[in-house]
């Protein structure tokens, strides 16, 4: 046996990831390269299975991003003028969703988003976000107009899309809170290592969860899927990240890592030229 290779590629062919792993199934026979395997990392079983899990949250959603959201389309926060009620968030929500859908059909697009809904729970301020397409022949003006007219409940602020990968993966990593919860989760390993008190971080750690923001993607989202494929022609990979003709590699974002269970693991993503 020797290596697993996973790839993604979104739907226009921009953003190509692959990723390239050992596991205890799938290992190569050169004792030498067996080596390459490391201790389990350390921390509690449950805390590591968070960090993951919340890193493949993030990844699945930003790939729904790049999968269905070009440059020039629009993240729009909507926000409110007076208090009101989570349910009656909600209702103004669908509301605004199913206006919003009416719209574009008029002018003859499909409407598709990715919205998010913040502070559902906690103490935080209530308001929300969504990512929708860009909609040729409607100037700014119109499109803001409409969009608050939709919304009914406040101001709406609006922020183009830049549409490369880090984007995505900044904008989704954003919407799941990743980065904030997996500071706080390593920083709690790092005490519990040191033998330090850790109910304050914990304390932290549940006020962040609580404000976990509720993602609504629409159904009729492109979600292409990933190809699996078990390569035997070498016994492991090249640490080396090499971009594929006309792509290049979007360094930010790739690296050579190791899984939960210290089996070697290569993540990359690359981006088309031009």
């Amino acid at each position: 046996m020797a290596y697993m290779k996973k790839t993604w590629q979104s739907h226009d062919k921009s953003i190509l990831i692959v990723d390239k792993y050992h596991s205890l199934k799938v290992m190569p026979k050169n004792p030498f390269v067996k080596e390459k395997r490391r201790p389990r990392v350390g921390g509690s079983t449950s805390e590591i299975q968070e960090k993951i899990n919340l890193r493949h949250r993030t990844e699945h959603l930003s790939r729904l991003v790049m999968d269905n959201f070009k440059p020039g389309d629009w993240w729009v926060t909507f926000t409110l003028e007076e208090k009101v009620g989570v349910e009656e968030f909600k209702r103004q929500y669908g509301k605004m969703t199913r206006t919003l859908r009416d719209f574009y059909r008029k002018h003859g697009q499909e409407f598709k988003y990715i919205a998010v809904h913040e502070n559902l729970v906690g103490r935080g301020r209530l308001h929300g976000h969504i990512i929708i397409p860009f909609l040729p022949g409607v100037p700014f003006p119109r499109m803001k107009q409409e969009l608050e007219k939709a919304w009914g409940l406040g101001d709406c602020h609006f922020k183009p899309y830049e549409g490369a990968a880090m984007d995505a993966t900044r904008l989704a990593a954003y919407m799941t809170k990743e980065d904030t919860l997996t500071t706080k989760l390593n920083e709690k390993a790092k005490a519990m290592k040191a033998g330090l008190d850790v109910k304050k971080l914990d304390a932290e750690i549940k006020e962040l969860k609580s404000k976990r923001s509720r993602i609504c993607p629409s159904k009729n989202l492109i979600r292409t899927r990933t190809v699996k494929k078990q390569i035997t022609k070498a016994e492991t990979y090249r640490d080396e990240i090499k971009a594929p003709k006309g792509y290049h590699v979007v360094k930010a974002l790739s690296f050579n890592g190791y899984t939960i269970d210290g089996y070697p693991y290569q993540h990359a993503v690359f981006e088309r030229d031009g």
